[in-house]
């Protein structure tokens, strides 16, 4: 047996044990769940790791959270008002606001936390939503102080946010995985190790948590929003082999099975327990442009890619080809973003031949075969083998590196040793901007990524996204749209698929809110007698 069918076989006893011990304690309402591969970080502020935020966006709550609907709506703060300036925000924080041990939770330690992920010296990847506030940026890079932030708490219960421009997605922004305990992890930098020390504030806390297994969360009970949490439990349960997972939802033993494979799709195809849920998000490769320097080169691999057959008959999935990096679901007034920019992605062998030719290597001849680094779960090496087999299709040669999920981290994408990595982003907020950000200048480096930042269109790309941030609302639209095709016209990143969120979810669970960002909330769930 070898190490992942025993690792496996292991995670399927604890789960009927799990199973065995909850059914003895008939009152508890329990939700057993697989979340897919273990999250790679841990600590909410260096993560930015859509598996990770599974579990923040159930342990944090923020000034605002995802309703029923699946639109942003007030949490901790009960209300705000807006400044005659279009850009300052008062929230009144809830009285009595408390973390999950029961210690007060007041305006200093949202402006605190806030602060905190912004700190030149965390050096947290997950920035992104703050660079809209006043000076955020300028205080990241070393170049403003802390008070320079347009975040202040103005006393206990109110805390003010300045933006730098008009942000009319601002509600989407404060849904985020914040506060911290600042006081904890002043003193105790492995805080998010032990259950006892990982402090939050939303629907659940940590009850049992082992980073290579699992977590168990069990209802938050000084949550503002407590009386209508029905669930006693969350087991989140790791599982990298989706096989495994479809098993023990099969067998029982799993009531949400969130990491689906072609025969879990094919299976259930047209029951009521697969459920479908669109998002904002775009699955890519990135291209290293240092080691593939010719756009021709990067174009005719993008052209030689068949995203239908990809998606439907390889990988079985139910997402939608790539038209762009901007997925569907962001809007253009009562539109589509992607249906007014129009498609800028098509497969076409024959043109992806003459690119090649006309960067002197016809039939891929000249050319050193091409490494593909990905993840070793068995879909995303399924998708890198067939984009060999199509490359091959057009005379490049690749050879395949897969790793495990902890490994394939920000260090081995600094590295040089790849030319093209599977990734992905679901967006933050209905807003183009959601999607292109990963792209700007700030995010690249001559040691970051693809190496993309001093070219011409990298230049350009940049320039438009700065001036969007002062455009009204359809002039930064068109601006956007302006952007993708500057990049894409380079092709740094080769889009692969829109993405539709799949789960499986027993009949008797109810409730389950899984937003247009892909997180999935258990605070609106309920689980019906069997």
């Amino acid at each position: 047996m070898n190490k992942k069918t025993l690792a496996a076989a292991l995670i399927l006893l604890a789960l009927s044990a799990a199973s065995a011990a909850f059914s003895a304690d008939a009152p508890k309402k329990v939700i057993n769940y697989a979340n897919g591969n273990a999250p790679p970080v841990l600590e909410p502020v260096m993560n930015q790791y859509l598996k990770t935020s599974y579990l923040m966006y159930n342990i944090f709550c923020g000034l605002a959270r995802i309703g029923k609907n699946g639109i942003a709506e007030l949490a901790y703060a009960e209300s705000y008002d807006v400044g005659k300036d279009g850009v300052t925000y008062t929230f009144k924080i809830r009285k009595d606001s408390k973390f999950s041990d029961g210690s007060p939770l007041t305006a200093k330690d949202w402006e605190e936390s806030f602060k905190y992920r912004l700190s030149p010296d965390v050096a947290s990847p997950g920035i992104n939503l703050y660079l809209y506030v006043k000076n955020a940026e300028a205080y990241n890079q070393g170049k403003a102080k802390a008070e320079d932030v347009g975040i202040k708490a103005l006393d206990d219960a109110t805390l003010q946010i300045v933006f730098e421009n008009p942000t009319p997605f601002f509600m989407d922004l404060i849904c985020y995985y914040i506060p911290y305990k600042m006081d904890l992890i002043k003193k105790n930098q492995e805080w998010f190790k032990k259950p006892e020390t990982y402090i939050g504030n939303g629907a659940f806390r940590v009850k049992k948590l082992d980073p290579q297994v699992g977590f168990v969360l069990e209802k938050n009970p000084y949550y503002y929003d407590a009386s209508n949490v029905k669930i006693d439990e969350v087991n989140y349960n790791f599982i990298d082999d989706d096989a495994v997972a479809l098993e023990a939802y099969k067998k029982g033993d799993l009531d949400i099975d969130d990491s689906l494979n072609a025969e879990a799709l094919r299976s259930f195809a047209g029951t009521q327990e697969l459920k479908s849920f669109p998002t904002i998000g775009t699955f890519y490769f990135s291209v290293h442009t240092a080691n593939v320097p010719d756009p021709r080169v990067r174009k005719a691999m993008s052209l030689a890619i068949d995203r239908g057959v990809l998606i439907k008959n390889i990988l079985g999935k139910s997402d939608i080809p790539a038209e762009g990096i901007v997925p569907y679901g962001i809007h253009w007034g009562n539109k589509e973003f992607r249906e007014v920019a129009g498609p800028l992605i098509e497969t076409d062998i024959e043109k992806a031949k003459k690119l090649l030719e006309e960067a002197g290597h016809p039939e891929g001849k000249g050319l050193k075969p091409i490494r593909i680094i990905t993840m070793n779960s068995q879909s995303d090496v399924d998708c890198a083998q067939a984009l060999q087999s199509m490359f091959k299709q057009i005379g490049i040669q690749s050879e395949i590196a897969s790793f495990e999920p902890a490994a394939y981290d920000y260090d081995l994408i600094g590295a040089n040793n790849w030319d093209i990595a599977y990734d992905g982003w679901i967006g933050d907020y209905d807003d183009p901007k959601t999607n292109l950000f990963l792209w700007q200048a700030y995010r690249q480096g001559p040691d970051k990524d693809i190496r993309w930042y001093d070219t011409p269109n990298a230049k350009e790309f940049e320039r438009l996204m700065k001036s969007a941030d002062t455009l009204e609302k359809e002039q930064r639209l068109a601006v956007f749209r302006d952007a993708e095709r500057t990049i894409l016209d380079d092709m740094p990143v080769i889009p692969l698929w829109h993405s539709i969120d799949t789960i499986l979810i027993k009949p008797e669970v109810m409730g389950i809110v899984k937003s247009n960002i892909g997180h999935v909330y258990f605070h609106y769930a309920d689980v019906a007698a069997k």
